[in-house]
């Protein structure tokens, strides 16, 4: 008899973002299970339920992975250049989370399932520290005198709009060698808060 096939959790996670992307939080496990080539029980039995491998797949609970890069800033380089990194990164991560959101809330997770462990929502943390490395950059003399909340909610719509937009009217988003949308952003926006 065959050795049953061994899949790491990775790859188990990443097929079922996938289908829950394509098809919605109503796919089945074992659609999601034929996928892997394994079975439904043998997918349920490693997450426990349906929910939590949806949870999991979204990392629902945790922070964006970003955010370690934003509270270690802002470096020695110049202003622009940490922008468009940071847009960068920030970006990869709306990419691929927006679709989920839709997924989520069809699903019936609540934002305070999305929550986890911390008291602060993840969304929350993420203005909360972006608006930080703003206010960091103008204490060194680097911005102009303004709200940091107010441009760390400027560039955060500025990154996600689109996929919001694409998300809701089913259009899908050029990626950045098609069309350099995300540099353009960023210049504008480094034009309006760059020191007088």
């Amino acid at each position: 008899m065959a050795r049953p096939r061994q899949v790491l959790d990775e790859d188990i996670l990443e097929v079922a973002r996938a289908c829950f992307i394509e098809h919605g939080a109503s796919v089945s496990t074992e659609a999601i299970a034929a996928r892997l080539g394994v079975s439904g029980p043998a997918l349920l039995k490693r997450f426990g339920s349906k929910k939590e491998l949806l949870k999991a797949a979204f990392a629902v609970g945790k922070l964006p992975p970003w955010l370690s890069v934003v509270e270690a800033g802002p470096d020695e380089r110049p202003v622009p250049v940490q922008l468009r990194e940071l847009a960068g990164t920030i970006d990869t991560f709306f990419r691929k989370m927006v679709p989920a959101f839709a997924v989520l809330r069809e699903a019936g997770l609540m934002p305070a399932e999305w929550r986890g462990e911390d008291e602060v929502p993840p969304p929350a943390r993420a203005l909360y520290t972006v608006a930080g490395w703003f206010r960091r950059v103008q204490e060194r003399g680097l911005l102009r005198a303004g709200d940091p909340n107010v441009m760390a909610n400027l560039f955060l719509a500025g990154i996600q709009h689109r996929y919001f937009l694409a998300h809701i009217t089913s259009q899908p988003v050029p990626s950045e060698e098609e069309d350099p949308w995300l540099e353009r952003m960023v210049d504008i926006f480094w034009r309006g808060v760059a020191p007088e």
